[in-house]
């Protein structure tokens, strides 16, 4: 599969008098989790491939997060992964070209909190009801 990797950094913040039960969308994200936490990403990075958040990406999301909302927040948590991407920034989605048996939804990239949904269902009625994937994400577009 054409995958690259990208890191990506998150923090986890508490912030009482935010108020919102909706993702909000920027140049980060901050997607409610409840209680008045709230998960706020992603930074983007190809050259470090650790799974270690660093100051740097601390530091991003902070200035990131500062323009994005005016109430006081505490960080919890900060964490880091490595999202898989695809060089067209599209995902991959759609049965496996050699295993038939495996369908494949990856690539999801920095918007894949936004799209996972949609290209789930998408690939859910492709598989149940014989519905056609959308072409930008059908994986058929490498092979």
């Amino acid at each position: 599969m054409p995958l690259n990797e990208a890191k990506g950094e998150l923090l986890t913040i508490h912030a009482p008098e935010l108020e919102i039960n909706f993702l909000l969308k920027s140049t980060l994200f901050v997607l409610p989790l409840g209680n008045h936490f709230y998960k706020v990403g992603a930074t983007f990075n190809w050259k470090d491939k650790t799974s270690n958040p660093s100051e740097e990406g601390r530091k991003e999301l902070i200035e990131k997060l500062q323009k994005v909302i005016t109430v006081p927040y505490t960080i919890i948590n900060q964490t880091a992964g490595i999202r898989p991407t695809v060089k067209d920034r599209r995902p991959l989605v759609g049965m496996h070209p050699e295993h038939k048996q495996l369908s494949i939804l990856n690539g999801l990239g920095t918007h894949g909190v936004m799209i996972a949904p949609t290209v789930a269902k998408n690939l859910f009625n492709h598989l149940e009801k014989g519905e056609a994937l959308d072409e930008e994400i059908d994986i058929k577009r490498y092979y």
